[in-house]
């Protein structure tokens, strides 16, 4: 006598090899995830990485400021050869290429130029140098540098 094997079987023909297409299926969602959170992490990863940058550039354009203030106020004002009495204003190469000391803004690039006008603020007959300098600098790999611009203004 031959039995049919189906007879005995307590399981459904229609669930038969329904565990395999749910693991692949479950397979690829978690593949899926995996990477979008990849990808995620990393583009987290760049965005410190450029904010890093730009903090820097921007510590290096106010060094810059800092140090034209310096220059122009303390050491030689007659540095600052700058036309700012006429429109449109002039501003004169004051520090060129420097490139701060420190190891936090290492690969920075700094240019300051500045611009001056003498005006007789209070009426009393004399005249007071109005310093106007602009601090610009560089930083990062050439092909994603950051860029910033520090404008500062003083008088003698």
């Amino acid at each position: 006598m031959f039995f049919r094997r189906d007879r005995f079987n307590p399981v459904d023909r229609s669930q038969r090899g329904f565990s395999i297409p749910a693991a692949i299926f479950v397979l690829v969602i978690v593949a899926i995830l995996g990477g979008a959170m990849v990808s995620v992490l990393n583009q987290g990863q760049l965005s410190v990485a450029r904010e890093a940058i730009s903090i820097r550039a921007l510590m290096a354009a106010e060094s810059g400021a800092e140090r034209g203030l310096q220059t122009v106020l303390e050491v030689n004002p007659a540095a600052c050869t700058g036309d700012m009495s006429n429109p449109p204003t002039s501003f004169a190469a004051l520090i060129s290429g420097w490139n701060p000391a420190p190891a936090a803004l290492a690969g920075c690039t700094v240019n300051v130029s500045c611009g001056v006008v003498a005006v007789d603020a209070n009426n009393d007959g004399s005249s007071e140098n109005y310093f106007t300098l602009r601090s610009s600098a560089a930083c990062g790999p050439v092909n994603d540098q950051a860029f910033r611009i520090v404008q500062v203004q003083a008088t003698d």
